[in-house]
């Protein structure tokens, strides 16, 4: 681990929860998602902003535009009839028009105002509908930062929130690598592609099905292509050791300022969503309880397992020339 770079960057992928606890951060359900939809919100900016330059005209000036309309109709249509039922009532008062049409009815106001209103009511409708759209567009502008898995060392487990809004439990070892409880790659798929950056890769499985809940770690876009190797070193340093000196460096939440511009772009101005404190401890006890039941061995084989598919991925990456052990 080159320290002093490393130390610096793992704020970004990295917080403490406490004093027994830290967050790795999610990167594809968090810094890629919200990167994707902002880099789309800068498209159709783009292209508004194309389109209404013809004419002279700012982005987005006809939807806002349509906004006002609908906002007029709805809470002061008499801004838009008045002077339609004054240009009526000229023409039908007009002498001409009596000689020429002299049982015409001189509509009242009122009558008048009742037709437009119902001709309009969906503008109504429609103006109710804008916050609604409005909201759910800041909604995936500020796109909320989804959990990513916590280790927590007095427990001498790593856990997470997986999407059935259960949690899913893995133990540490007492002996031999830390992570023996996970599989994990540091060569995971990166949403850029290419042969240079990767994601750290943890798969956490429940045991009885056998079935594995897989999360993409570390902070997106990538500041380094080490950062998969810097936070496997990380994690392993947090459960062997008192006092990991990257503690010193990270701090309670996320950091999100960067000279690359794509760090903030990406991740700041995010909602965190709400962790359900109460659930994860009930969660991580009865996991907890379920694993204190079985015997020395039962818990061996268990290990034993997923060491021997960890093997399987480490081979296959070593056939590549990549070394996923990383010690």
């Amino acid at each position: 681990m080159s320290k002093p770079n490393t130390y610096k960057t793992l704020k970004y992928s990295i917080r403490q929860c406490g004093e027994d606890e830290i967050e790795i951060r999610n990167s594809f359900f968090d810094g890629y998602s919200r990167g994707f939809i902002r880099l789309l919100f800068i498209g159709i900016f783009c292209m508004s902003w194309y389109q209404n330059a013809k004419y002279n005209d700012p982005p987005f000036s006809i939807e806002m535009e349509a906004i006002k309309e609908d906002f007029t109709w709805t809470f002061f249509p008499d801004e838009k009839i008045k002077p339609i039922y004054e240009d009526y009532y000229k023409w039908v008062t007009k002498p001409e028009t009596r000689e020429k049409y002299p049982n015409e009815r001189i509509e009242t106001y009122e009558e008048y105002k009742d037709y437009y209103v119902e001709r309009h009511k969906w503008n109504k409708i429609r103006f109710f509908f804008h916050p609604l759209w409005i909201s759910f567009l800041l909604f995936l502008f500020f796109l909320p930062r989804p959990r990513g898995i916590r280790v927590n060392r007095k427990k001498r487990i790593i856990y997470a929130p997986i999407l059935n809004g259960t949690y899913r439990v893995a133990f540490v070892p007492k002996e031999g690598d830390p992570l023996g409880g996970v599989v994990y790659s540091c060569y995971g798929t990166h949403p850029l592609g290419g042969e240079y950056l990767y994601s750290f890769v943890i798969g956490m499985r429940e045991e009885h099905h056998m079935q594995q809940s897989r999360h993409y770690l570390g902070v997106y876009p990538s500041m380094s292509t080490k950062q998969s190797v810097d936070i496997l070193h990380a994690v392993r340093a947090y459960l062997t050791e008192d006092n990991p000196e990257f503690l010193k460096h990270i701090k309670r939440r996320f950091s999100v300022g960067h000279y690359i511009a794509a760090v903030p772009f990406c991740n700041a101005f995010a909602i965190p969503v709400p962790f359900n404190r109460a659930k994860a401890d009930a969660a991580i006890e009865n996991a907890l309880a379920a694993w204190n039941k079985k015997t020395n061995n039962q818990k061996q084989k268990w290990f034993k397992a997923i060491a021997e598919e960890q093997q399987l991925i480490n081979q296959e990456y070593a056939a590549k020339g990549w070394d996923n052990h990383v010690k």
